[in-house]
């Protein structure tokens, strides 16, 4: 299933005007076929978006002092009876402020919410029903349909979903899912 992302990657890459390495570790851990299936869109998804959203323009990353070519790092590996997948970028990381005014002004939290939620707590924000920061909807983003799809389908399979995300840095987000 990973193998078939260096394509996804290398073509919305080259649609967006986007640098990027693609790095897979993990290629043998092996899944449940079920789980394969179930995990395939929502690995997508989320591939998608790392490239979309978390990864800079060449000329925005040379601006911030990075390398002109992004990194994507996609990781499988097993750890106490799970399969975990990992999903990491060297991207602009998600800004908690700016998650936090775009889930107000699409009524999804109130200010009073926002204003007493952490900044992980603000960051998980794009996990909700409705949630976009897009500016303009494309054939790529902007549906406001996506990570709560994903974070559902994890969950529909006894799996989690974890995101860590350093603003400027980039973004590891992390499916923890039953073997089988």
């Amino acid at each position: 299933i990973l193998n078939k992302f260096t394509r996804v990657v290398r073509d919305l890459s080259q649609q967006l005007g986007k640098s990027i390495e693609l790095i897979i570790e993990g290629k043998d851990v092996e899944l449940d076929k079920t789980i394969l299936e179930a995990i395939n869109d929502p690995l997508t998804h989320l591939v998608r978006n790392s490239v979309d959203h978390g990864i800079e323009t060449p000329a925005e990353r040379e601006q911030m002092g990075k390398n002109a070519t992004g990194k994507i790092i996609l990781r499988a590996f097993h750890d106490a009876g799970q399969v975990n997948l990992v999903i990491s970028d060297d991207g602009k990381g998600l800004d908690p402020d700016k998650i936090a005014v775009s889930a107000v002004e699409k009524g999804l939290m109130t200010e009073q919410q926002v204003d007493a939620m952490s900044e992980k707590q603000k960051m998980e924000l794009i996990l909700l029903p409705g949630f976009s920061t897009a500016k303009e909807v494309t054939d790529v983003s902007g549906r406001g349909v996506g990570m709560d799809v994903v974070t559902t389908n994890i969950e529909s399979l006894g799996g989690i979903i974890e995101l860590d995300s350093t603003p400027g840095e980039g973004t590891d987000i992390q499916i923890k899912l039953p073997l089988t």
